[in-house]
């Protein structure tokens, strides 16, 4: 299989998510390994990308609704980046958002950094 650029950018913004939860990266890892892409819209302004995980015994306790992601991008021919939201619903990763900042972006990533915020 190869791997575009944005996905390997994309995974690159969930690993640093789901890293930067430690209580509950185990469970986060481990459905992200199993996830399936069901939708990536692009946006003009960045993105959604839904998943999918067919395996219910990895939901996390009490099934909780998240919303995480302090990280960013910086990103060639963006001036001021990128920002990412991850949505975990009913105990399950959901939904990858990135943005910018009210740039335009159709999804082009040739040279990027994540950013700790």
């Amino acid at each position: 299989m190869i791997i575009s650029d944005f996905e390997n950018f994309e995974s690159k913004v969930m690993n640093a998510i789901i890293n930067e939860n430690a209580n509950i990266s185990y469970f986060l890892k481990q459905q992200y390994s199993i996830a399936k892409i069901v939708s990536r819209e692009f946006t003009g302004v960045g993105f959604f990308t839904e998943f999918e995980i067919s395996d219910k015994s990895l939901k996390l306790d009490k099934s909780p609704n998240l919303t995480l992601g302090t990280i960013s991008a910086e990103i060639k021919g963006l001036n001021f980046g990128m920002g990412f939201v991850l949505f975990v619903n009913d105990g399950l990763i959901a939904t990858l958002e990135g943005y910018t900042y009210s740039e335009p972006w159709y999804g082009t990533v040739e040279n990027f950094r994540i950013i700790k915020e």
